[in-house]
């Protein structure tokens, strides 16, 4: 019996030490566990940036076709590391209450990774297939720039977070591309003999400026790694870097704080807080629709003999494609569309015409006037099958939307009428059909409109169609559009307000609408800004470079103000200085002169009191 009790006994303390180990074991795993968690999120952005800074120096420094295996190696230990740190990470954080979305979207982060050292281990390979090559390191690239992306997208979390002005977050955003894209045309793989430091620089704020303005020719300065950096800052210039790491920054968390709504809104130029997101996928998605449509017309339009490989014949009319509907003006040819090749291409005119216009009259008008058209036509089909038309919404067409489409309409028409008759006997003398006289007028008055493309050599300009440019390029595209300017709604707030006070009116109206104070008030500032901007760059580059001569530097100030790219043949004999000023031309016109006063200058409170009003004499 007394044997039996202590068996019980034993059998018991081996249980309970049993139980205690395995309670051990189980807490032991889990500290270690959390403790690589914490580890993995201070060493995942760091390897993240590694690796994109390992791809870089691949990509500038080694010819895209060269095969170091040492290189692939290393950068395919320092990929398994991520990949298992970025497993831990997604273990770690499937227990916690997040949002469906933020699991799927690390677990893409996770297969990417993988992904990425498979494509890593095959590019290490001894004599591999070419056309596989180049795949696999496009796609390899790619991998490495949306990891970096993703882990951007934290850092915007936390800065949301501390509730930074958004406008400040929006001009830094330019900044660092600019200084990012010049450090990238300096690489050796970039251009064909080198370029000056202020040249890389002065390039990427054009191209992430959406400008145009060259200092260097970019069809051979530049071989076909620069080409696609410019491509790269085109693109992520004419949207903003903000909306797609926006747009990581919801699908990394699943959701989107008050403070990041408030910031994208105003980002994107939207009052539409309660849908930013859709707002800004729709952004992405429509811009690469139009591109991708684009980039096949003006394929098309090619003769394909005139290019070496196909995948020339296809580059080139991407970049054209890309920068026209970013209204950057940027190309690939020496002479740009006045090319001896494209200045008879009135097809080619045609469509990059059509794109510069669609990205100039701005995302939040072009979805309006979308949704407008959209339900007229519906209503319309119902009536012709016999079904009663839906119950159409009060003021669907925004008055923002019509005065934007109103004043494109009138200053295309004035344009292209001006253009007629001022060019008829000077550079429209080299068309003799009706067919390119009015092509090359009608897009005569599209480039000044931010795009920046010449079909003519802008030289032979007469003195009249030059003083209608200032005024086209001041002017310049819509809001919330790809290109600069003060605006179209803002010259034609200007100008009712104008007409109003003739009339005697005590209200600026529009469309049955009264326009606010507030927007009377907007308007009139971003205008006095502007000319205050340009007169001041105007005479410092007079004072350095006073032998170029008053117009064609005023008309090289307005160009880079408004983002045009037109140029009248000055930009590349520039002094240091005076380059440098139109660096920051281009800067204050892409982001908006009251956007930027507005990021530097501390908002304050309404005060709670008012003065006597007292009228001004004038």
């Amino acid at each position: 019996m007394a044997i039996r009790k202590f068996h019980r006994q034993v059998v018991r303390l081996r249980m309970a030490v049993g139980q205690r180990l395995a309670n051990h074991s189980r807490h032991a795993i889990k500290v270690a566990v959390h403790r690589v968690y914490n580890l993995s999120q201070v060493l995942i952005p760091l390897l993240v940036l590694a690796n994109l800074a390992l791809i870089i120096f691949d990509f500038g420094f080694h010819p895209f076709r060269t095969v170091d295996r040492d290189f692939y190696q290393g950068l395919s230990l320092l990929l398994r590391v991520l990949f298992f740190l970025m497993t831990v990470r997604f273990l770690a954080e499937w227990n916690e209450r997040v949002n469906a979305r933020a699991h799927v979207f690390s677990a893409l982060l996770v297969v990417l990774t993988g992904v990425a050292v498979t494509l890593c281990w095959r590019l290490g390979q001894p004599e591999p297939d070419a056309a596989t090559f180049w795949r696999d390191k496009l796609l390899l690239y790619a991998a490495g720039v949306f990891l970096f992306l993703s882990e951007l997208s934290v850092l915007l979390r936390f800065v949301y977070r501390r509730r930074v002005n958004p406008s400040f977050l929006f001009v830094f955003s330019f900044v660092a591309l600019i200084g990012v894209g010049g450090l990238l045309l300096l690489l050796p793989t970039a251009t064909t003999s080198g370029i000056s430091f202020l040249d890389a620089l002065f390039t990427s704020a054009s191209a992430v400026c959406v400008t145009g303005l060259t200092v260097v020719d970019t069809a051979t300065a530049f071989s076909g790694t620069g080409k696609l950096i410019l491509l790269v800052l085109i693109q992520i210039g004419g949207l903003g870097i903000m909306t797609f790491t926006g747009l990581l920054t919801y699908l990394a968390a699943g959701s989107v704080s008050v403070q990041n709504h408030l910031a994208l809104t105003s980002m994107v130029n939207t009052n539409r807080v309660g849908s930013i997101i859709s707002v800004v996928s729709r952004i992405v998605w429509v811009t690469l629709a139009f591109e991708g449509v684009g980039a096949m017309i003006i394929y098309s339009t090619f003769d394909a003999s005139h290019f070496a490989r196909p995948v020339d014949h296809l580059f080139v009319s991407v970049f054209h494609s890309v920068s026209a509907f970013c209204n950057a003006g940027f190309s690939t040819f020496s002479l740009g569309l006045y090319d001896p090749l494209l200045r008879y291409n009135y097809p080619l005119q045609s469509a990059i015409a059509v794109l510069v216009v669609l990205g100039g009259m701005g995302f939040p008008i072009v979805f309006n006037i979308f949704s407008f058209a959209r339900q007229r036509l519906e209503n319309l089909v119902r009536r012709l099958a016999g079904v009663p038309a839906r119950e159409a919404s009060t003021r669907l067409l925004q008055v923002n939307s019509r005065l934007a489409l109103a004043t494109t309409v009138a200053l295309l028409a004035v344009g292209f009428g001006c253009y007629l008759v001022f060019e008829w006997n000077a550079t429209l003398r080299d068309h003799s059909s009706w067919v390119g006289k009015c092509t090359t007028a009608f897009f005569g008055a599209v480039t000044p409109r931010t795009a920046g493309f010449n079909t003519v050599n802008m030289a032979e300009l007469t003195l009249p169609t030059i003083m209608i440019y200032l005024l086209l390029m001041w002017i310049g595209a819509s809001p919330g559009s790809t290109g600069g300017g003060i605006k179209t709604t803002t010259a034609a707030v200007a100008y009712l307000n104008l007409r109003s006070v003739i009339l005697g009116h005590t209200r600026t109206e529009a469309f049955r609408t009264q326009i606010s104070d507030s927007s009377i008030q907007r308007a009139f500032a971003v205008m006095a800004l502007s000319l205050l901007v340009i007169g001041l760059a105007v005479l410092i580059i007079s004072a350095n470079d006073v032998e170029k001569g008053l117009l064609p530097i005023s008309f090289e100030v307005f160009s880079a103000y408004s983002t045009v790219g037109l140029s009248l043949g000055i930009t590349a004999g520039l002094s240091a200085a005076s380059k440098s000023t139109l660096i920051v031309v281009m800067l204050v016109g892409r982001v908006g002169a009251l956007t930027l006063l507005m990021a530097l200058v501390r908002q304050v409170n309404q005060p709670q009191y008012l003065y006597p009003k007292e009228d001004i004499l004038y």
